[in-house]
């Protein structure tokens, strides 16, 4: 039996995107008259990961998609087990560089071994499948940390740009202070991971998008926001406000953030995971609410680390986004994603006046519109999960 394999970065938002995607590529192939494949997920992070991915799949597929195709989705926990020992866990980037480049070798080994198995994997209701995991149709790769040697190759950077590049410029980029050695070190296995790939799908906007001047490669396409746009939220909210994505980040409390929508006498909205954070005068007076429901007329802007998934969901809802500047020790990936916000107006930066950085965030978010507006004419979409399905399907007919 053929099958979809996927692999993909550390988080909880790269395995649901690629998941999504490969669900789309079933639909796109179920539109053209060819068979559903069953989908292989490596089991990464045991419970969470199927609870998440069961909530994500609800919201953004359907809500009876796992009724109506409840063997689509297969959990591999070997292939899981081993990709689990190369994601990023380690709180500076350098650090997890240094674990990627000493333990990747082995683990290619051992998963490649794996997938030359017949192996039993398991439905979200805890049933067995049995699949011969040499009978691969194709991957798709959500920004890989593993070469798996699998054929007919698909990868999206999800935001974050091919790993190989990120590491070229961050080594040569002044304003990066991460152990440059290390990401030498690293740069090979990079190379490694993005080999082979029959298309690569780099998003617009995205990373790289700071830079007017920077080329595709031969074998790379640009999709649009690789999420699918959040559906309206009528949800009643008794106040306007900002919703708070992320509390943990270093910097927050002393940015003065807080006090700056306080004083603009704004709600404060977060999920519950991040209101746990919150400190105690704030914890009492934020309302908890799902990200899902950003796209609310009371919701005008959102703070959030400057990750694209994050951006993303702020531009194409037309709200307003704010972060910190870049912090030293964190991904290069954050210092590139802030150039690019600034550059598209797409957000706004805290430097050393949090309440004019939240002024004009919900400002910008005013004239977002007009940006979204060229993501259709250029791409016909604001949907990039859909777009990359599309091309997927037709390069392999």
């Amino acid at each position: 039996m053929q099958y979809i394999n996927t692999t993909f970065a550390h988080g909880n938002g790269p395995y649901s995107r690629c998941a999504e995607w490969a669900i789309e590529v079933n639909n796109v192939r179920q539109e053209r008259g060819l068979p559903r494949l069953p989908i292989v997920v490596p089991l990464v992070y045991p419970e969470r990961q199927e609870r998440i991915l069961r909530e994500e799949i609800a919201i953004n597929i359907s809500p009876d998609f796992l009724t109506l195709h409840p063997e689509e989705i297969l959990f591999d926990k070997r292939q899981g087990e081993l990709l689990a020992k190369l994601m990023f866990k380690q709180k500076y980037y350098s650090d997890n560089l240094r674990i990627l480049s000493r333990d990747y070798q082995k683990i290619e080994e051992q998963t490649q071994k794996h997938l030359e198995t017949i192996a039993q994997l398991e439905t979200f209701d805890k049933r067995i499948i049995d699949i011969d995991l040499r009978d691969c149709a194709f991957q798709l790769g959500l920004n890989n940390r593993m070469q798996t040697g699998l054929p007919n190759q698909f990868y999206t950077a999800g935001g974050a740009g091919p790993f190989d590049e990120l590491l070229e410029r961050a080594i040569a980029d002044n304003e990066i202070a991460l152990d440059k050695e290390v990401m030498r070190n690293t740069l090979s296995i990079a190379q490694k991971m993005i080999a082979n790939q029959k298309m690569i799908f780099s998003n617009y906007p995205g990373v790289f998008s700071y830079d007017d001047d920077r080329k595709l490669r031969d074998v790379e396409k640009l999709t649009p926001s690789f999420i699918h746009p959040p559906k309206p939220d009528t949800t009643p909210l008794p106040n306007k406000g900002i919703y708070l994505l992320m509390t943990g980040i270093d910097g927050i409390r002393e940015s003065g953030m807080y006090d700056a929508v306080l004083e603009l006498g704004m709600q404060i909205y977060a999920p519950g995971f991040s209101i746990k954070t919150l400190p105690d005068e704030i914890k009492d007076k934020a309302i908890s609410l799902n990200p899902s429901q950003i796209n609310n007329p009371n919701i005008l802007a959102q703070y959030a680390r400057a990750g694209w998934s994050s951006v993303w969901l702020s531009h194409l809802s037309n709200k307003g986004f704010l972060t910190l500047a870049y912090q030293k020790n964190d991904d290069p990936e954050m210092l590139f994603n802030e150039r690019g916000i600034v550059k598209l107006e797409l957000g706004a930066v805290i430097r050393d006046n949090p309440r004019a950085a939240l002024e004009e965030s919900i400002e910008l978010a005013q004239h977002i519109e007009k940006f979204n507006e060229y993501l259709i004419q250029e791409y016909g979409t604001l949907d990039g999960i859909k777009y990359a399905a599309e091309k997927v399907v037709d390069y392999l007919k």
